[in-house]
């Protein structure tokens, strides 16, 4: 299974298989090594939907350490990417990229960026439109569809083949001990406070079916898994309710753990910052694990947007929004990207494009054979 932050853990994925040749004249072992490797980093940036600037996809090559900016358009003869894109993923040998405004899911190739296929939800007898956030499992993607559904991608005919009602404007999404679990935010009933927007819907993935809903913050959205638990950050009202992470447990109950607006997760650790609005940014990293909690101070950044950690280097990354003259958040230009070590040192900053709100990495695995 595969989030939008990880591929397969924090380090990288070493094991020898020994194998016994079955030829007659040696007994030599052939050792094959499946060994992950990490190429770069997607920045998926959303553009101003209401400024009629589309969104981008900027790529970060670990190799030459650069930035290639509009990297989509640039792999497709100009090809403009769409409106609001929300979300991507890599999984097997494809990127798949939410497209929010423009309804479209597009499935390109995660080494050359070709398109490969546009998928259109809504079209046929599957419902679900407006993708958000992406999650895989058992050779599918699932996408949650704000207008109240999760529709499931067959990866090999590339197809929406299902979709499942949850509830009011499904958000964030993970996958953890075999069930999907889908945040339904009710986000576009702000005017009534988010009244219907309370719980998780829990999806079996065998019968893609809802099992239960359960009850948890206000306004939940981000979702993320680890081995060791289940995290969703409720966003409240945005002023008198604060933005807070919970731990659902296994009876449906949640514990919350710190306030938190941004967070991802490998296997093995959680990472999570807050930032809330009126704050100011943030200048510490939180890191829970099964068995401890730290922090890492890092450089302030004003206005955080996304945050993910590599899995190959456990190198952490954080998506900004630089800041206007007003004192608030520039989403009318180019935003950055810091990473820093796996102890929160700065290493590196890049230029993404305007409002870089997700953060996908380029990994695989490769065998070599001895």
């Amino acid at each position: 299974m595969i989030n939008r932050f990880f591929a397969i853990g924090a380090t990288a994925l070493v094991s020898t298989v020994m194998l016994t040749s079955c030829s007659d004249d040696s007994n030599d072992n052939l050792v094959i090594d499946p060994v992950e490797v990490s190429d770069g980093v997607f920045v998926i940036n959303q553009g101003n939907y209401f400024s009629n600037v589309p969104g981008s996809l900027t790529y970060v090559d670990f190799n030459s350490g650069t930035a290639v900016q509009k990297a989509f358009a640039g792999a497709n003869s100009g090809m403009v990417l769409g409106d609001t894109p929300q979300d991507a993923i890599v999984y097997g040998t494809k990127l798949y990229l939410a497209i929010h405004e423009s309804n479209l899911i597009r499935v390109v190739d995660r080494k050359t960026l070709t398109l490969i296929k546009d998928i259109k939800p809504g079209e046929g007898s599957v419902a679900g439109t407006a993708p958000r956030y992406c999650a895989a499992a058992e050779g599918n993607v699932y996408v949650t569809m704000y207008d109240g559904y999760v529709a499931r991608i067959d990866t090999t005919s590339l197809a929406i083949d299902a979709s499942v009602k949850v509830g009011p404007n499904p958000d964030g999404i993970a996958v953890y001990n075999n069930k999907l679990y889908v945040a339904n935010s009710d986000g576009l009933n702000y005017l009534s406070n988010y009244e219907n927007g309370k719980t998780v819907s829990e999806i079996d993935i065998a019968s893609f079916s809802e099992l239960r809903k359960i009850n948890v913050g206000l306004n939940p959205g981000p979702m993320a898994a680890t081995s060791f638990g289940l995290y969703v950050i409720a966003r409240g009202d945005y002023m008198s309710i604060p933005s807070t992470l919970q731990q659902i447990n296994g009876d449906g109950s949640v514990t919350d753990v710190a306030p938190a607006t941004l967070m991802c997760a490998t296997p093995s650790d959680l990472y999570y910052l807050n930032s809330p609005i009126d704050a100011g940014g943030t200048s510490l990293i939180s890191r829970v694990s099964a068995s401890s909690a730290i922090g890492y101070e890092i450089d302030p950044v004003a206005a955080p947007a996304a945050i993910g950690v590599e899995p190959v280097s456990g190198n952490i990354f954080i998506t900004a929004y630089n800041i206007a003259a007003s004192g608030y958040a520039d989403y009318y230009n180019p935003g950055y990207m810091n990473r820093y070590d796996e102890n929160g040192k700065k290493l590196a900053s890049y230029e993404v494009g305007i409002s870089p709100c997700a953060i996908a990495f380029n990994n695989s695995i490769v065998f070599n054979v001895k």
